[in-house]
């Protein structure tokens, strides 16, 4: 296979030379943007539209663009992890992120729902994942902010909404209309690679702004020693992508797609295949487009959405065939679908505005296993509605209510699963919930907002949860029932004086019916939890800037139980702390985060498995030009070989380093 990336730098080359009228760079104004920051935040994530983040009905966090180029972040997982109560974890297939200190071993970000620009990025092809990692595909110096809603917003979103929601907001959704081209390439530990361009284009009326990158990583080399005492191949942990994005603008309407590819080796030999068998692999594949529409009638504003995506994931796993020759099992998971979504905000006289609206999408699924003598495949046809109704009342300025009802539906209307060759029968079960939402916002003085906020997120079952069986090792559940996490949040943010603010919460969650898979002799199936999830959490977060200097600190306590006993994957604290420095062209910038020990009991062997607590840290040196810049940035500086627990798919490894000190180095131009 020639990878696409090694055709990129032509791909950019060209980009970089396409001929613009009039062109002339944005002018870079980082004393402008911090103003920007110091005034009051505006975020669209919280209630599908735009409002200050002191009025939105939810604990958010937004980081802004100066942030996320200060401190050389270079994936979404990476910038996540630096806001208290997330943290990432990597088992060198994906990046993992766990929010208020919980994570699910094996959960590929599906309690996450993750937008980019408003359009989710979750894929059904791959269990309802979300991804952080370098297969989200926007390289981060293109986003304007990213909105963070801490705690379930499914009252609005509907399914994967259950612990956070992220939207990506991109430079061009944020509105950069300026003709400009730009691109950066960088280089790193580990073989690392990346190239990106972005041209955007003033049309007259329209703005047109494409990116192109690609990536890739040589790899490190890897030791497991429950496989074997040799460090198996760098090659064999090799991973790339290549991805686009296009984003045109108009008059009260927006055009958005993209094109993603990202393939991972797989030196940990999951699922018991051949440790460094470079025919163990991963990959992903994401098209989308979105069309979207925004008129204003009288007292209503409308939206009207109409979007589409394709979803391929594939897999390809070695196993021994000792005595005989190696086997070869293969995974082709397609999901196709087509939505649309009509929103109305109306203003019902001063005090009070409803928002409300309806989304339907259409699903086909193909998924189809193969090896020697075996063959599976699970065709689902299904349909996900989600209908929702939000009234914020204000009867004073110093008070704010805000309370919300979202219905979901996941209707299949075809099932079928044949294995070897014979169908086997699955029933068509649909699901329904109600889902409430409760905000109430007092603002007693200029300088404080007290929030006390009731939410609930839920999770549909996948359609590997629910249907997919081999009739041997692993078997359908047609019964699961959603998972639902309820959360109450109470906040304290104060505005000490102009340079000084701070930020306490605390939270109460209570998880039912949690998805968990459930091993015997006779196989494995997926079932709803007995009992609930039950957790606790406190934060504290301050904040301090003056002049050039920013200075952020957090800690938070996390306490997640299940029967009684500590919660698997769960950290009990962490605390992040960032400091930048700019003066002039110059900025400089540190993070350091800490994160305290985990443990996991296999639920097989019974195995209790421990992974001590980790600081981790990160520098960054940064240098602007008026139509360049250069950035070298540094991560796990104290060559921090942290350890992540994994998922029981990797026995007999319970748990993985990381690579250790990293260094990467970025040149980029723009005019």
């Amino acid at each position: 296979m020639r990878p696409l990336l090694r055709t990129l730098p032509l791909s950019v080359m060209a980009a970089l030379a396409l001929p613009l009228c009039a062109q002339t760079a944005p002018p870079l104004d980082l004393a402008s943007e911090m103003d920007d920051i110091l005034s009051t935040d505006q975020i669209g994530a919280a209630s599908k539209h735009v409002q200050d983040v002191a009025s939105a009905p939810a604990d958010v966090v937004v980081l802004r663009s100066s942030e996320l180029k200060a401190l050389g972040y270079r994936t979404l997982g990476d910038a996540l992890g630096g806001v208290l109560g997330f943290r990432t974890n990597q088992d060198h297939a994906y990046q993992g992120l766990a929010a208020a200190g919980a994570y699910t071993l094996g959960d590929q970000n599906t309690r996450l729902l993750v937008l980019l620009d408003g359009h989710a990025l979750n894929s059904p092809a791959e269990v309802g994942s979300s991804k952080v990692g370098e297969d989200f595909g926007l390289p981060l110096e293109l986003v304007d902010h990213i909105e963070v809603v801490r705690g379930p917003a499914s009252s609005l979103y509907g399914n994967n909404a259950y612990e956070a929601l992220v939207n990506v907001v991109s430079m061009a959704a944020a509105g950069a209309t300026q003709s400009h081209t730009q691109g950066a390439v960088t280089a790193g530990t580990g073989g690392l690679s990346e190239i990106w361009a972005q041209q955007v284009l003033d049309l007259g009326g329209v703005t047109s702004t494409l990116m192109v990158s690609g990536y890739q990583r040589t790899g490190t080399a890897q030791q497991y020693p429950q496989l074997q005492p040799d460090p198996l191949p760098a090659r064999a942990d090799r991973e790339e992508r290549q991805s686009a994005y296009l984003y045109l603008k108009g008059n009260q309407w927006s055009f958005a797609a993209s094109l993603l590819s990202r393939t991972q080796l797989l030196a940990s030999a999951p699922y018991g295949s051949v440790p460094g068998d470079l025919g163990n692999f991963y990959r992903n594949r994401r098209m989308s487009g979105e069309f979207k529409w925004e008129p204003t009638t009288r007292n209503v504003r409308w939206m009207v959405r109409l979007f589409g995506d394709k979803n391929e994931f594939d897999d390809s796993f070695v196993s021994s065939g000792a005595p005989g020759p190696n086997v070869t099992g293969l995974d082709f998971d397609p999901d196709r679908s087509l939505g649309a979504e009509l929103q109305g905000r109306a203003s019902l006289g001063e005090h009070l505005t409803l928002t409300f609206g309806t989304e339907q999408q259409f699903h086909r699924y193909n998924g189809v296993y193969t090896a020697p003598g075996q063959g599976i495949n699970t065709d689902v046809s299904y349909t996900i509605g989600n209908t929702y109704l939000e009234a914020n009342w204000q009867p004073s300025a110093a008070w704010n209510v805000v309370a919300g009802l979202q219905r979901a539906d996941w209707r299949p209307t075809q099932v079928s699963n044949t294995t070897g060759g014979v169908a086997q029968g699955q029933p068509e079960v649909s699901i329904s919930r109600l889902t409430p939402r409760l905000s109430l916002i007092w603002k007693p003085a200029p300088a404080d907002v007290a929030k006390f906020i009731f939410g609930q997120g839920f999770r549909f079952p996948t359609i590997f949860e629910e249907y997919y069986t081999d009739g041997v090792t692993q078997f359908a559940n047609p019964s699961l029932k959603p998972e639902v996490l309820t959360s109450e949040q109470v906040s304290w943010s104060r505005k000490w004086t102009p340079q000084f603010n701070s930020h306490a919460a605390v939270m109460l969650f209570r998880g039912e019916r949690a998805i968990l898979p459930l091993s015997s002799v006779s196989g494995e199936q997926y079932v709803n939890a007995p009992d609930p999830l039950k957790g606790k959490a406190a934060e504290l977060e301050l904040a301090w800037h003056h002049g050039g200097t920013e200075l952020s600190a957090g800690g938070g306590w996390y306490d997640w139980t299940y029967q009684g006993a500590q919660l698997s994957d769960s950290s009990r604290w962490l605390a992040v702390f960032k400091a930048i420095q700019r003066a002039g062209d110059w900025s400089l910038a540190g993070e350091a985060r800490y994160v305290a020990g985990r443990q996991s009991t296999d639920p097989t062997t019974g195995i209790l498995t421990t992974v001590p607590a980790n600081w981790t840290l990160r520098a960054s040196l940064r240098r602007e030009w008026g139509h360049a810049w250069a950035q070298v940035s540094g991560e796990d500086l104290g060559n921090s070989r942290r350890r992540d627990l994994v998922a029981p798919e990797y026995a007999p490894i319970t748990w993985m380093e990381g690579d250790g000190r990293a260094v990467r180095a970025t040149l980029g131009v723009r005019f």
